[in-house]
């Protein structure tokens, strides 16, 4: 029975090769298609996903007030920026505004207060936006504080790191990521 088997495949085994290598080509074939598949409804659920969260009714932001009496010296830059009291390039993820040592600073928009300390003050005004106002010697609210805009969080001078005195530097975060604001049109 062996001899006939083994004749059966001296006339036959080239036959029976490749019909083996063609299910290995057919089953690879579908496993990978399967795989396609899944990554395809995987990248749709996600960008359905993401078109559902960008449909979310984000409210208008609101511009902002002056946190101080001084014009801008320094805006928001996701570029680095030379800092040469301490021959520094950083980005700047905020805008600095002149104030002299005891000026008041503002709030810029309507929120409660989150943080006090270490001349900073932090706002939480919802959905997720807060914003920062460093470079205080004095603060004026406390925690939990809920405040108008244009109330008053303290007093400038003091000192913020890598930037020195006789401003105030304020970013507005959005979710924990510092972002760009417009400013109110001023009185002059």
């Amino acid at each position: 029975m062996l001899k006939k088997l083994r004749r059966g495949f001296d006339a036959w085994g080239h036959y029976l090769l490749a019909l083996l290598c063609a299910g290995v080509i057919l089953l690879s074939a579908a496993w990978t298609r399967q795989e396609r598949t899944d990554e395809i409804a995987g990248q749709q659920a996600l960008s359905d996903q993401s078109q559902r969260l960008s449909q979310v009714a984000r409210p208008e932001q609101e511009t902002c007030g002056w946190p101080a009496e001084g014009g801008v010296l320094q805006g928001y830059s996701e570029a680095p920026v030379y800092f040469p009291a301490y021959h520094l390039w950083q980005t700047h993820p905020a805008v600095d505004f002149a104030a002299k040592d005891g000026e008041k600073v503002y709030a810029m928009m309507a929120g409660t207060v989150s943080l006090c300390e270490n001349g900073c003050v932090r706002l939480d005004h919802g959905n997720g936006v807060e914003s920062l106002y460093r470079g205080l010697k004095q603060v004026s609210v406390t925690n939990g504080t809920r405040v108008r805009k244009g109330a008053a969080l303290g007093l400038a001078g003091g000192r913020i790191p890598y930037e020195g005195e006789g401003h105030v530097c304020v970013s507005l975060l959005e979710n924990g990521t510092a972002i760009p604001f417009e400013l109110d049109e001023r009185n002059q």
